[in-house]
């Protein structure tokens, strides 16, 4: 499952991958691959990554955070 949506709301801020792993305190290389969808990512981890893109959690990470409530 890859996470499009991710790195869209991501390069629409303007960020690198680098960027917003300092910003979440996570790795470059953890960014790339929780956008790929080759990693998983904590549930701490991801409503962090979810605040620093302006996203909800659900919609950022439905399969941590259940799918969002149309």
């Amino acid at each position: 499952m890859t996470r499009q949506h991710l790195k869209e709301a991501r390069k629409r801020k303007g960020w690198t991958a680098l960027h917003l792993a300092e910003h979440i305190g996570a790795t470059e290389e953890h960014v790339y691959q929780v956008e790929r969808g080759r990693y998983g990512t904590k549930p701490e981890t991801a409503e962090r990554w979810a605040d620093a893109l302006d996203m909800d959690p659900p919609v950022a990470f439905p399969e941590i955070f259940g799918q969002p409530v149309p």
